[in-house]
């Protein structure tokens, strides 16, 4: 009956009734908790509402279930979990899940080695975010008081949300439409404001970012020594050549490959020393 419920529950999730999906992986998690592909499921159709403690609980439910992070079979909830904490501005946690879980996928050959490498980057990204944000507010204490402003508001809003939501005026979906378009424009705004002050301040005040094509994929530093796979994808000379050697396969594809298949990227290397150039601050990134 409970994986009935699960079926029923794939169907509605295929058509796009992700709070339908929902409640039937609920009830089947009611009638067999110990299964964890039903946690697992749920995770899933939690993330397209962006119910993210829910998703957080969903995915270390199910982890746990599989006897723990070094179970290959616990690698998608880990991706779910990271993405979780993610959307919970938890990046430190999402990084160190991530990082495991990716390090977990390599050796395995797992599926889950793209989806998890882009979370670690997502997750390194926000980290270096949050420090960005630190970094400039206390350099400009005017920026600062703006931005908190704008914070302060975008949190007034979601509160206001929440009590619509708690008093049944409006849904869980059009609740985290409404929320997500509030974040984006509080996003637009501080960016907004960001520009102006960089312009006023000729430069001085300004965001550093590394763009995602500078990083490598297995060590999620910028690269050095760029090199191609067959498949199309640059990693750094080094680390590359060490997962080859080891696995004998594509990281991202999984198809055979020897380290002689390895084409040095010549333009992305002299992009990868500009940037590093011209941006000393990127060596701590």
């Amino acid at each position: 009956m409970s994986f009935e419920l699960k079926d029923k529950g794939n169907r509605l999730f295929k058509e796009g009734d992700y709070s339908g999906a929902e409640d039937l992986y609920s009830q089947a998690i009611q009638k067999n908790p110990r299964e964890p592909t039903f946690f697992t499921n749920r995770a899933l159709t939690r993330i397209r509402l962006e119910k993210w403690a829910d998703v957080e609980h969903d995915a270390r439910a199910a982890i746990d279930l599989y006897g723990g992070h070094k179970n290959p079979a616990s690698l998608k909830s880990s991706w779910y979990l990271a993405q979780a904490l993610v959307g919970l501005q938890r990046p430190q946690e999402a990084y160190d899940v991530a990082i495991d879980g990716y390090r977990a996928s390599l050796a395995a050959q797992n599926a889950q080695t793209e989806n998890l490498s882009k979370i670690v980057l997502r997750a390194k990204q926000q980290i270096w975010a949050a420090k960005e944000t630190s970094r400039l507010r206390e350099l400009n204490a005017t920026l600062g008081s703006v931005e908190q402003l704008i914070e302060a508001d975008l949190n007034r809003g979601l509160s206001e949300l929440q009590e619509k939501l708690n008093r049944g005026e409006i849904g869980e979906i059009g609740c985290g439409e409404d929320q997500k378009a509030l974040r984006e424009d509080a996003e637009k705004n501080i960016n907004n404001v960001r520009e102006a002050f960089r312009i006023a301040s000729k430069g001085e005040v300004q965001e550093r970012i590394v763009p995602d094509y500078l990083v490598d994929g297995i060590t999620f530093e910028i690269m050095h020594d760029p090199v191609i796979t067959p498949s199309g994808t640059s990693f750094d000379r080094l680390g590359i050549t060490k997962y080859v050697q080891q696995s004998g396969v594509d990281p991202i594809t999984r198809v055979p490959m020897t380290v002689n298949d390895l084409r040095s990227n010549y333009a992305l290397k002299a992009a990868c020393e500009e940037f590093l150039t011209k941006n000393g601050w990127a060596v701590d990134w």
